[in-house]
């Protein structure tokens, strides 16, 4: 025979799984979307990362 309270009770149990998803998604979401906006981007030459900058001389702020 068939419970209509355990049956009640199986729906709320799977509607809150569904709403605890939804809300992992959209905070994860979220934080995906803030590291890509507030991420900030690497000066290629600055510090010698990519080529050599010249420091002193004529050609000083060079890049080599």
């Amino acid at each position: 025979m068939y419970n209509i309270k355990n049956g009640e009770d199986k729906i709320m149990s799977q509607k809150k799984k569904i709403r605890q998803y939804v809300q992992q998604r959209f905070e994860d979401a979220k934080n995906m979307n803030m590291f890509k906006f507030l991420r900030k981007e690497v000066e290629v030459n600055g510090t010698g990362t990519h080529k050599y900058r010249i420091k002193e001389g004529p050609n000083k702020n060079k890049v080599v």
